[in-house]
């Protein structure tokens, strides 16, 4: 059994739609459906996807701005998928799958800002050994 959310900006929505926390619900586990495209892209599947209109929207509420750098949003505080996925998995009560998540975020991130530059990885730094504690 499922309890599903529609994970997205509350300020898209209609404010009766808008949830800012998971509630546990006895014999439900949370679904979280997220959107993964850019933010004009997301804007236009959450407007014309009428099959989504009944779900509430679960607006996260970052205590961080985004550590995304691949590319970067118009907007701080905008998340890449990787992080919203992350924030899903931590409200679910997953802190671990959360940190791993985040970890391998950082990793790969690093890995695609280097190959462009070109240049060498420490496989030993930090972030490396930090994403180790999960494998």
């Amino acid at each position: 059994q499922w309890q599903p959310f529609l994970v997205f900006p509350g300020e898209y929505a209609e404010p009766e739609r808008v949830v800012s926390e998971v509630q546990h619900a006895p014999g439900k586990r949370p679904l979280f459906i997220l959107l993964d495209a850019t933010w004009t892209e997301a804007r236009k599947m959450f407007r014309k996807s009428p099959y989504l209109d009944s779900l509430p929207v679960l607006s996260l509420q970052p205590e961080q701005l985004s550590r995304y750098r691949l590319r970067r949003s118009t907007r701080d505080d905008h998340l890449c998928t990787a992080e919203v996925a992350a924030l899903c998995l931590e409200l679910a009560g997953d802190q671990r799958a959360a940190d791993a998540l985040n970890a391998y975020l950082d990793v790969f991130s690093q890995h695609y800002l280097a190959a462009k530059a070109p240049r060498a990885v420490d496989l030993d730094d930090a972030l490396h050994q930090h994403l180790r504690l999960f494998l």
